[in-house]
């Protein structure tokens, strides 16, 4: 006997549900999912989303323009002097914004300068650790900038975050006193971030990119974050980093 084809059985299989469900009241069976629509929106959700981390696919963030940031951050107010990619508006979450992400950043970066300095002052005969911030306010200067550009994205004129730039990494391993072997700190080159991530963290993906220095065809802006020439501790930030904060 001749096996029915696939489409003879879905039809045969369609009218024995039909005369199955015949009778049944239907109104038991499908509910009224009007009250799982959502009755709130976000007062920013006219705003173009954006990634954060940038490159990460995960569009958690929107794009503001500069001037509307200076009166919600204190910490990262003088380093974010861009349009930038932020947390938006969200009814179920109210409490979570610029102003406290930027908040949180502080009181991460207050905990991590003071744990390291305690770590370098503990000098015995068997335990003599690299100073790095002790007295050295380029690289608490650095530290405080970096976390500032990687949390809060550059928005490229169509919207899209931008990368941390190399300049962001030497920078900081300038300022902090890393030896530096050969024309780039190692930390800083594309195959270390890539099986590392950024600044050894451990994490690698596709927010683990760093790029050069660069302007953007049109001329309007940089192609990456934190191109200034200012400066970051390695195993500090990258536990950050590993905190994913956005």
């Amino acid at each position: 006997m001749a096996k029915p084809w696939p489409v003879a059985l879905a039809v045969g299989l369609l009218s024995a549900q039909a005369n199955v469900l015949e009778g049944w009241n239907m109104e038991s069976i499908y509910r009224d999912i009007d009250m799982y629509i959502p009755s709130m929106n976000s007062s920013d959700v006219e705003y173009p989303k954006c990634e954060v981390p940038a490159g990460s696919g995960e569009f958690t963030g929107i794009c503001i323009k500069q001037h509307r940031l200076k009166s919600m951050m204190t910490f990262c107010r003088d380093t974010v002097d861009y349009d930038a990619c932020v947390p938006p508006h969200q009814p179920l979450f109210p409490e979570w914004n610029v102003t406290t992400k930027d908040a949180l950043l502080r009181r991460l970066y207050k905990e991590q300068v003071e744990f390291r300095i305690s770590v370098e002052m503990n000098i015995t005969v068997d335990n003599a650790p690299v100073i790095r911030f002790t007295q050295n306010s380029p690289c608490l200067e650095a530290f405080r900038k970096v976390l500032c550009w990687f949390n809060f994205p550059r928005c490229s004129t169509s919207n899209v975050s931008m990368p941390l730039c190399r300049t962001a990494c030497s920078n900081y391993y300038q300022s902090c006193k890393y030896e530096k072997i050969g024309a780039e700190y190692d930390a800083c080159k594309d195959e270390v971030v890539k099986t590392k991530g950024l600044f050894e963290s451990g994490l690698t993906g596709t927010t683990d990119v760093l790029l050069d220095q660069c302007f953007l065809e049109d001329g309007t802006g940089d192609c990456c974050t934190g191109s200034s020439a200012l400066s970051l501790l390695s195993a500090m930030l990258g536990a950050l980093l590993a905190a994913h904060l956005w």
